[in-house]
């Protein structure tokens, strides 16, 4: 299950969200609730797939292993049959929350959380605001897929396009996601 502790988190990131969270109720009026930090291979495997078929998760397991991830294709492979709405094109080592350099969040209207952006803009945009100001990315700001929710430390989506399987690996032991 995906962390919300902020504990999890790089500490740049970490301290980066802090600003967020502060920058929200100053400026804005309100909290936000971080509620996914760390997030574990398996369950970034679960959230790819369950929008997927079985074609599109072979083209993907196979794209893996071309590139050096056997161990993330067969995580991908191994999570089994999951059903459910779009919500990420990111699978297991693809998303920065598998390393702990983004989050997710969401704005608090009166206690309760404001899913809903269209319904929410001006308290979502005050978040995107804040998380550009903090020096991170705010998926609101994409264009092929928008997730309002999320902030990341670096530009790019893939973190496998900038690293060696090696490299992945070690960052993924570290984090405790993998065993070595």
């Amino acid at each position: 299950m995906a962390s919300r502790s902020l504990d999890d988190l790089i500490p740049e990131v970490r301290e980066k969200a802090q600003i967020v969270q502060q920058a929200c109720q100053e400026a804005g009026g309100f909290d936000i609730l971080i509620y996914c930090t760390l997030r574990p291979l398996e369950e970034q495997a679960r959230l790819y797939r369950q929008s997927r078929s079985r074609r599109e998760i072979n083209r993907k397991k196979l794209k893996l292993q071309n590139r050096g991830f056997d161990f993330l294709a067969e995580i991908l492979e191994n999570v089994g049959p999951c059903y459910g709405r779009h919500v990420t094109n990111a699978g297991p080592g693809e998303s920065w929350h598998n390393y702990g350099q983004a989050w997710d969040a969401v704005p608090l209207i009166g206690g309760k959380p404001a899913w809903n952006y269209l319904e929410a803009r001006d308290y979502w945009d005050a978040y995107g605001e804040a998380v550009r100001q903090a020096g991170m990315q705010w998926a609101g700001d994409w264009t092929r897929f928008r997730e309002y929710p999320h902030a990341q430390l670096k530009p790019g989506g893939n973190p496998l396009k900038t690293q060696t399987p090696e490299e992945i690996r070690l960052a993924l032991v570290k984090h405790n996601l993998l065993v070595a």
